[in-house]
């Protein structure tokens, strides 16, 4: 612990054993109460959003290709690419945007960004704001609308800050802004087969497969 609090970069740490805290320290003045930016594990969220959707019948299946979830601005390579692409980064876009700016790209800007080809791994911060679009599209609400309906209150998470941007659409990659309590939460939602209490609010074929191996990166293990 000595050596955590000399280091500038760690604001806190906590442990969770068997749905219970075991430790939870914070670091360089912050505290219990204090929220963070957690950058890319939003993209956790949203793809649990998605796989409500999925459950609610909002969204037929995750194996539909991106041009029957989106408005049709003539992007024929909408065809090629499925929602199971875009999840798990496959998707053949390149990053055209850096943080935030995607936020603001409308629809049609982010369906026409460069591309190479359908099924190869490239992280893609822009790509992944598409499954917001995708959300609010299918669903009628922003990600953060419907997370306050079917997320939100099951984790006992209150009206947080979350950037958005076109028609009020939140950010997919990033920008979702929780305490460390808050953050940890979902992990314990997968961890309790998608249970909040007595409510399955996930199912476990979408948890079996968030949690599963979907396609290599190229990188070792």
């Amino acid at each position: 612990d000595n050596q955590i609090s000399q280091m500038d970069y760690i604001n806190g740490i906590i442990v969770i054993h068997n749905g219970n805290i075991v430790s939870e320290n914070y670091y360089n003045n912050s505290s219990i109460s204090q929220t963070f930016n957690i950058w890319s594990v939003t993209k956790s969220f949203v793809s649990t959003l998605v796989g409500q959707a999925i459950d609610q019948g909002l969204i037929e299946s995750e194996n539909l290709t991106i041009d029957e979830l989106l408005p049709d601005f003539g992007q024929i390579y909408l065809q090629g690419i499925t929602l199971s692409n875009l999840l798990s980064m496959s998707s053949g876009y390149f990053d055209s945007y850096g943080y935030p700016a995607w936020v603001n790209a409308t629809t049609q800007q982010l369906e026409w960004m460069p591309y190479t080809f359908p099924g190869v791994f490239f992280y893609n911060n822009s790509a992944c704001h598409l499954n917001s679009h995708i959300l609010y599209y299918a669903t009628g609400m922003t990600p953060q609308e419907f997370a306050e309906i079917n997320l939100f209150p099951y984790l006992g998470i209150e009206n947080p800050q979350w950037l958005d941007g076109y028609n009020d659409i939140n950010d997919g990659s990033a920008s979702l802004t929780l305490t460390l309590r808050d953050m940890v939460k979902l992990g314990q939602l997968y961890l309790q087969d998608g249970y909040s209490g007595d409510n399955q609010i996930l199912s476990s074929e979408w948890i079996d497969q968030a949690t599963s191996s979907q396609i290599s990166t190229g990188y070792p293990d």
